[in-house]
């Protein structure tokens, strides 16, 4: 049956989201999203092969719906670095469940032999931006007061978590949160030392297009990127919003004061040049920031090539940067 709602359609996002007129949304199963890939048939397999990577999901603060999953690495002796992950999805798909991302954090965990703490920020367009900020800051603050607590902490943290080695890390969307994370614990001058960020192709935009632009990808689509900005922006933004366009008015600025910064870039990704641009504005004005560039690859690669040689490789340098 043909789905009925009286309200004009303002934008349709592969069929997964809709939004109407009247303002409100219609959601599909975004699992479906990457259904293309024949790497998706991979995924149940790997609940197996990662069984012995504990997890558990925990509320951060459950009047806004706000949680997290925590992985522990395997093995766990000692206390281990922490890193703070955000997931893909364009500020409107996706969460910590999502079967690509959860595996993918069970593959670091024990990869890295890290703790990772995988926030559920809220999506837009029914919380656009700011709001997917503000749940990462928050998230960022709980685990700063599970550092400080003596007692109460949560049980993981509290055992095995080195508090002194927190990292902040996130994929596409997840990365351009990581990005404006690390910019607002500096300004705040959280109490909480962050050792570095882990950027892996971030999704930035700017209205000016950019060559990379145009060379059009079956993965990641212009198309895609301009729906999701006005999904995600605040009504009446355009993609120079500070938000996604980091090099407007000197937003950059604010990250010379960031810690070290580990970038991962895709060759063929549609953003490559914008990413570029900003990495060569920080090394300019003598910023540390590490870039490994991927030049085969397209946007979304360390999920979508969950075990393939490339993300394996980008995994050393990643384990490297950490330690």
């Amino acid at each position: 049956m043909a789905e009925k709602h009286e309200a004009e359609l303002l934008e349709d996002f592969s069929g997964i989201i809709k939004l109407y007129s009247d303002g409100s949304v219609v959601r599909g199963d975004d699992s479906s999203f990457f259904s293309h890939s024949p790497d998706n048939n991979k995924y149940e397999s790997l609940d197996f092969k990662y069984k012995h990577v504990e997890y558990k999901d925990v509320v951060l603060d459950e009047e806004v719906g706000l949680w997290a999953r925590l992985y522990l690495p395997p093995e766990t002796t000692s206390k281990t670095p922490v890193v703070m992950y955000y997931h893909c999805g364009g500020f409107i798909l996706f969460s910590p469940a999502t079967l690509f991302i959860h595996h993918k954090c069970q593959l670091w965990a024990a990869t890295l032999g890290v703790l990772i703490v995988s926030v559920n920020y809220r999506m837009a367009p029914e919380h656009r931006l700011p709001c997917a900020y503000d749940d990462s800051i928050a998230a960022l603050h709980w685990l700063q007061l599970q550092a400080l607590a003596a007692e109460g902490a949560e049980t993981w943290l509290h055992s095995h978590a080195d508090f002194s080695r927190v990292f902040i890390a996130g994929e596409s969307a997840g990365g351009n949160i990581a990005h404006h994370v690390g910019v607002w614990a500096r300004k705040a001058k959280a109490e909480m030392e962050i050792k570095g960020l882990i950027l892996l192709y971030p999704f930035f935009g700017c209205e000016e297009r950019t060559a990379s632009e145009k060379q059009n990808s079956p993965e990641f689509s212009l198309e895609m990127s301009d729906t999701m900005w006005r999904l995600a922006l605040p009504m009446g933004s355009n993609r120079d919003h500070p938000f996604s366009n980091p090099l407007i008015e000197g937003a950059a600025v604010s990250a010379l004061d960031l810690p070290e910064i580990l970038f991962v870039i895709a060759g063929h990704d549609i953003l490559r040049d914008q990413q570029m641009q900003y990495c060569e504005f920080l090394k300019k004005r003598g910023k540390q920031i590490l870039v490994h560039v991927c030049e085969e690859e397209d946007h979304g690669f360390l999920s979508l090539k969950l075990e393939e040689p490339v993300t394996v490789e980008t995994l050393r340098g990643i384990s490297d940067f950490i330690k």
